[in-house]
């Protein structure tokens, strides 16, 4: 499957390398269901060729090591070490595009795209594969009365990625006992949480954080992983998760 991800990728540069300036539009669009036996079909030896350089610097990116798994971590609900690892990681980088202190961090349950991260050295290719979207980090500022209702969203799911400074029970399918860096939840006081553009502007029926005061980072949730694993390994330290549980059920 990544193979192929990565030749659709240089099919696309190809094409768009040799486009010419006539533009056409979709009209209709009818679909058809074929099987396509890969060995009825010879290879095209010169798009093959012209592909070739590029498909080298991909794999040259995407089989780069940026560090070390010391346990095998893998995704559920209501907490994980995969999950648990990934919304940490947001916390701590989005901490570092803005000045004011961040409360939280979260990450859709769905978003995150694959069940295990092995044990042992971790790949850019692997990191794409854990978040193949271009999703966006935002930063949002929301009343507690909101955060409450957000998490109400996240209880009713069964238990989404959350960081370390959030505790909370589910109770009857809502959010109960809620705690942000210690402090009991203040309906009242606003709160500013690293939530995923995706969420942001309403996904997962979360439409009541449309329309709250929000920051785009412009930074991409992929690259802030891809950037947090390189910085650690630089310190000598390896990937590992906190194990600490957000979310009682």
């Amino acid at each position: 499957m990544q193979k192929y991800h990565y030749y659709s990728i240089l099919v696309t540069l190809f094409i768009l390398s040799t486009s010419c300036a006539k533009v056409n539009h979709l009209a209709d669009v009818k679909n058809r269901n074929y099987r396509i036996e890969k060995a009825s079909f010879p290879v095209d030896t010169k798009v093959a060729s012209m592909i070739e350089p590029y498909k080298a610097k991909l794999d040259e990116t995407m089989n780069d090591v940026i560090g070390y798994n010391e346990v095998e971590l893998t995704k559920g609900k209501p907490n994980s070490g995969l999950t648990n690892w990934f919304s940490d990681v947001l916390l701590e980088e989005s901490q570092k595009l803005v000045t004011e202190k961040v409360d939280f961090a979260i990450q859709n349950y769905g978003g995150i795209r694959i069940p295990v991260l092995a044990q042992g050295n971790v790949t850019v290719g692997k990191i794409y594969e854990l978040m193949p979207f271009d999703n966006l980090m935002y930063i949002q500022e929301l009343r507690g009365s909101v955060v409450l209702q957000l998490f109400d969203k996240i209880a009713e799911s069964g238990g989404w990625p959350i960081s370390h400074s959030v505790s909370m029970d589910i109770a009857y399918g809502k959010a109960k006992n809620i705690f942000i860096n210690g402090v009991a939840l203040d309906t009242a006081k606003t709160y500013i949480a690293a939530i995923p553009d995706y969420i942001a502007n309403g996904g997962d029926n979360m439409i009541f954080l449309k329309g709250v005061k929000t920051t785009n980072t412009n930074a991409l949730i992929r690259d802030l992983l891809i950037n947090n694993i390189r910085f650690h390994t630089s310190q000598g330290r390896n990937i590992k998760s906190n194990p600490t549980p957000r979310i009682k059920d």
